[in-house]
C-alpha cells in the first residue's frame, strides 16, 4: 500500500465505524440484525465514545498535511 494512502484510508475507515456505531446508538433496532447481534446498543455506545479521539487526531493530521 502507498503510504500517501494510509491516512486518508484510516480516516474513512474510522469515519465510517463512528458513522456505524452512531446509527447503532440510534437505530439499534436496525443495526442490531445486520452485523449479526454484535453491535447492540451498549457496545456502539462504548466504541462510540471511544473513536472520537482516533477520528479527531487523525482529522487534523490529514487537514494539517493538506494545507
Amino acid at each position: 500500500m502507498d503510504p500517501r494512502h494510509l491516512l486518508p484510508r484510516a480516516l474513512l475507515a474510522v469515519s465510517a465505524l463512528l458513522l456505524l456505531t452512531g446509527f447503532g446508538i440510534t437505530h439499534s433496532a436496525l443495526v442490531g440484525p445486520l452485523t449479526l447481534g454484535l453491535l447492540g446498543k451498549a457496545t456502539a455506545q462504548v466504541l462510540h465514545t471511544l473513536l472520537w479521539g482516533p477520528f479527531v487526531v487523525l482529522l487534523l493530521l490529514h487537514c494539517g498535511r493538506s494545507g
